[in-house]
């Protein structure tokens, strides 16, 4: 019975990566014209980049439309850890980087 049940808790932690289907995944932007340049937010199922920072996903949980993320932070050669929000409200991604309120971001095309 114990070899089952962890059989099938092994099998729900590994779908777990459903990271790829959340609406965050995307390039974003405060306006269009920011999307292709520095000021754009870039996610993937095991990163988020903003500026010339990039950040893998470390710890990361859902609640309601929201993630919430450690992120392990790179910057001209520095590696720091700090919190990371992307927030879903209707089709726009509000962002917390850091403690700091970024801008509500767009969808870039």
């Amino acid at each position: 019975m114990k070899v089952q049940v962890l059989t099938v808790l092994a099998a729900a932690l590994a779908a777990a990566p459903a990271f790829a289907n959340e609406p965050q995944v995307g390039r974003w932007a405060a306006d269009p014209q920011s999307c292709s340049g520095a000021a754009s937010l870039m996610v993937t199922a095991t990163t988020v980049r903003r500026s010339e920072e990039a950040c893998t996903i470390g710890k990361m949980y859902k609640a309601d439309r929201a993630l919430y993320i450690e992120g392990r932070c790179s910057s001209g050669g520095i590696v720091t850890r700090h919190p990371i929000t992307l927030q879903m409200k209707g089709e726009r991604l509000a962002v917390t980087w850091n403690g700091e309120r970024l801008q509500e971001m767009q969808r870039c095309p």
